[in-house]
């Protein structure tokens, strides 16, 4: 038998590094990632689905595709929002999901059910005016707010609308 290992090619049967300082090595790389774990940051995401009719006039395309764009149709939408930065000192979490879904649940109550050319402030019914939309509702309430991404799943269409975390 070789006595090479998974994971690397350690050799020897002394466990992990053999006799080249093994234990100095795993020291380490332990201080290294404890400190990459703390100048990290994290990020929590949650997701909401809504349903919403809209009507999108387009003066760009055929006159046929014109005609079924007006129509008011539907689609089933998913929404992801993204929230980045470090944990808090007294909760260890960087947002309270409790909160988390508070927020995201005002939003969804805005667009679930609803004709879209009706809402205030979305402007046309696109992916892109949808994570803006949602972007802007949400960005006073969530501290950290990074993306917004909003899907129709049933088409495979998806945007995302993301900041840097400052």
């Amino acid at each position: 038998m070789s006595g090479v290992g998974l994971m690397g090619g350690f050799k020897g049967r002394g466990g992990v590094g053999g006799s080249h300082g093994g234990a100095e090595m795993s020291a380490k790389a332990a201080a290294n990632a404890n400190g990459a774990v703390d100048r990290a940051q994290f990020t929590l995401s949650r997701s909401f689905v809504f349903e919403a009719a809209h009507t999108l006039a387009r003066r760009d395309i055929d006159p046929p595709s014109i005609d079924a764009s007006r129509r008011i149709h539907g689609h089933s939408y998913r929404a992801t929002v993204e929230v980045t930065g470090k944990p808090q000192g007294e909760t260890g979490m960087v947002l309270d999901l409790a909160i988390f879904d508070d927020e995201l649940s005002r939003v969804r109550e805005r667009l679930d059910h609803r004709l879209l050319d009706d809402v205030a402030g979305l402007g046309p019914a696109t992916l892109e005016n949808l994570c803006s939309y949602i972007w802007r509702t949400l960005a006073p309430q969530l501290a950290g707010l990074s993306r917004v991404t909003v899907s129709r799943d049933a088409r495979g269409d998806a945007c995302s609308l993301v900041v840097s975390p400052s």
